[in-house]
């Protein structure tokens, strides 16, 4: 079986250490924390802790039309360090006395959105939520005066920059062409993601020194990033497959 970028990304996920949580069980919200962050952790809580099934199935079909046979369990590996994330927060948030949300509308529509359009449409949904995920972590991480919720911030956001270039080299398997076309439309995309976020959670951002440029030019400077490594990505696969 060949080598492919899908197999050192199943062995990164494999590699990744388990984080112990230090002091957890210490320390209480003042009463200003509590009133910014409970319920926007809620959602960030439920929305990292999806089962990820139709990712999985969508990832078989188009790991089994592109012959890569490790996409699928690399992906696998992704949706399990999400899920631990969400575990890590819930934690938090029922040492707080903090109730854990079991649907909420916003997490209803991201799970629509990646369940619409197959492979490609979910990734792209997904690389803005994990694009999302790194100004509003900064932000809790200082907004809060809890040892083990800014020892979470500070794991997810390394583990986000990992996730980052995972699904850039995910959108390099599915852009192949029309580049300009599909970036731009993703921009579209996560425009309408960032304005829904900050309208939901723009306290928290606000809270950790961000406005809504600062927030919005960030997200555009991720989605610039991952969409020129992953047109690198398609083009030295192309060049590889013409000089083979």
């Amino acid at each position: 079986m060949s080598i492919t970028k899908s197999t050192l990304w199943r062995v990164h996920f494999s590699r990744r250490w388990p984080m112990e949580l230090d002091a957890v069980h210490q320390g209480q919200w003042t009463r200003h924390e509590r009133d910014l962050l409970a319920d926007s952790l809620r959602q960030f809580q439920l929305g990292e802790g999806s089962d990820g099934c139709n990712l999985l199935r969508f990832a078989r079909t188009f790991a089994c039309q592109i012959d890569d046979a490790d996409l699928p369990e690399a992906i696998a590996g992704l949706i399990a360090e999400e899920q631990r994330h969400s575990r890590w927060l819930g934690e938090v948030l029922r040492h707080q006395a903090e109730p854990l949300l079991q649907k909420h509308w916003v997490d209803g529509v991201f799970r629509s959105l990646r369940r619409t359009l197959g492979f490609g449409f979910e990734i792209a949904v997904l690389v803005s939520a994990e694009i999302i995920a790194v100004p509003y972590y900064a932000a809790v991480r200082r907004a809060t005066s809890l040892p083990a919720l800014q020892q979470i911030c500070d794991r997810i956001l390394e583990d986000e920059a990992f996730h980052l270039q995972f699904q850039a080299a995910n959108l390099s398997l599915v852009v192949r062409n029309r580049f300009g076309l599909r970036h731009a439309l993703h921009r579209v995309l996560q425009a309408a993601i960032c304005l829904v976020v900050w309208n939901q959670h723009g306290r928290v951002l606000a809270a950790g020194g961000y406005t809504y440029k600062t927030f919005w030019d960030e997200c555009n400077q991720l989605l610039a990033e991952v969409q020129q490594r992953s047109q690198r990505a398609a083009r030295s696969r192309c060049a590889d497959t013409f000089a083979a």
